[in-house]
């Protein structure tokens, strides 16, 4: 059964973010429209508006994970037929940052790597690739438990018979 204060907790924490993250956007836009956003800073392609932009993406980045870390106790305990939800979910914020930071980036750190291009895509392939190994790793991990869940909630009369070394619950 679902605990209501869960739900709230969860609910407030994803609100609380969604309102942040939305201020740091308006406050962003608002930043590309000053007068001065198309001054050119460190070179002539970086403007203001860019390194500005930047600096406001890595802060909703820290927003956006430390949620899914906020988060990740009453995941666990929302999702108990889940081993290690909460890590999971943190997994996936990761993900989710690590596919924003890649086009929030790109223009203040491409006119630097001009011909490197290529060493900024990779590094970013290897960290998300690291992270869906990760979240790989963690379903297969929790496949019994998620298995066991799933004929409980089919089959709720009937008892599931325990492997070998396995514990009925």
């Amino acid at each position: 059964m679902i605990k209501k204060d869960l739900v709230v907790d969860l609910s407030v924490e994803a609100l609380k973010t969604a309102i942040v993250l939305l201020t740091l956007l308006v406050i962003s836009r608002f930043i590309e429209s000053l007068p001065f956003a198309g001054l050119p800073v460190l070179n002539s392609v970086i403007t203001a508006a860019d390194v500005l932009a930047a600096f406001i993406s890595a802060a909703a980045i820290t927003v956006f994970i430390k949620a899914g870390l906020n988060a990740k106790s009453i995941v666990d305990e929302l999702l108990h037929w889940l081993p290690g939800a909460g890590t999971l979910l943190n997994y996936l914020t990761g993900i989710i940052a690590l596919l924003f930071a890649y086009s929030a980036f790109q223009t203040v750190v491409f006119p630097f790597m001009r011909e490197l291009e290529w060493v900024y895509q990779a590094l970013f392939l290897a960290v998300t690739l690291f992270l869906l190994a990760k979240v790989a790793i963690h379903i297969y991990g929790a496949s019994e438990s998620v298995s066991r869940f799933l004929i409980s909630v089919f089959h709720p009369h009937k008892e599931i018979k325990s492997g070998p070394g396995i514990e009925n619950k």
